[in-house]
């Protein structure tokens, strides 16, 4: 079996991303298959990532540069409503998993960029997300 090597870097492959209109951040496939895929994404100062969820797959995030908010929570689809647990605090270093048809959201909430790796199906960046309101 041949198997080819991928090789990119994070921060090259982000300064030539371009902007994810869907969800409001620069994103860039790092590396993967159709099953689980690493994508490199930045968050600019003061911005948040759209609130949504995914109804099939983890999301397994790891915070590289930066802090901010992740705000998760329950979304009921029958009233259109999302039910936010508490906010927790990220920080550089962080490593934490979304679960499947968890709502969430990231802010960034300082002057610098959040820069941050997270693995998922690519299905999540297409046919499996589902944009809600976000917290507010």
């Amino acid at each position: 079996m041949n198997v080819k090597t991928t090789h990119n870097n994070l921060y090259e492959r982000i300064a030539s991303a371009g902007l994810d209109e869907a969800v409001g951040i620069r994103l860039a496939y790092l590396t993967g298959d159709d099953e689980f895929s690493l994508y490199g994404a930045e968050i600019g100062p003061y911005k948040r990532l759209a609130a949504h969820y995914h109804k099939s797959g983890i999301e397994i995030y790891q915070i590289v540069e930066g802090n901010g908010t992740m705000f998760t929570g329950n979304h009921d689809c029958k009233d259109n409503v999302t039910t936010w647990n508490k906010p927790l605090k990220v920080k550089k270093g962080d490593c934490f998993t979304i679960n499947e048809g968890e709502t969430h959201q990231l802010l960034n909430n300082s002057e610098s960029n959040l820069v941050v790796i997270f693995g998922s199906p690519k299905s999540h960046l297409s046919t499996d997300r589902i944009v809600v309101n976000g917290y507010e």
